[in-house]
């Protein structure tokens, strides 16, 4: 063996034993752990309850049966006296663009989203059906309700 990697060897053993004496005299590092929230895990009293009325059924004799059915979900207000609502159609996704006469046939551009359109009397456009076109409105059908909407020009 050479000297060299003897004397490498020495200092690392040195080295190691200057270590594991250091490792157990470290001073504890000073972190401290936040505080859990403390939680509030007492019964919480409901000072709304009516006494007197509690008290006025036992006096009264009412007998409570335990196992009778109860219903727990919530009141729900009933609906008008007209019964369910009745369904509307959306509003219009025309917007009037122009219009234009050709061969006494008026025709009206609109705009759907993106797209342009040019309508004429009696055609459909997706759930849509135009009924009139006058030089004030344009008269839809919306179909699936058979609601009449007008679009002012």
């Amino acid at each position: 063996m050479s000297p060299i990697l003897k004397k490498s060897l020495a200092a690392i053993s040195v080295v190691g034993a200057l270590a594991s004496v250091v490792a157990g005299h470290e001073k504890p590092s000073s972190i401290v752990e936040p505080a859990a929230p403390r939680v509030d895990t007492r019964l919480q009293v409901n000072t709304d309850i009516d006494l007197a009325k509690l008290e006025e059924r036992i006096d009264q004799g009412a007998k409570v049966d335990a196992f009778a059915p109860r219903n727990f979900s919530p009141v729900v207000p009933a609906q008008a006296a007209g019964g369910p609502a009745k369904p509307e159609a959306p509003a219009l996704p025309f917007r009037y663009l122009g219009k234009m006469v050709e061969d006494g046939k008026l025709s009206v551009f609109l705009a759907n989203g993106d797209e342009v359109v040019t309508v004429h009397g009696g055609e459909r456009i997706g759930d849509y059906r135009i009924d009139k076109i006058t030089e004030a409105e344009v008269r839809f059908t919306f179909l699936p309700l058979k609601t009449k909407q007008s679009l002012p020009l």
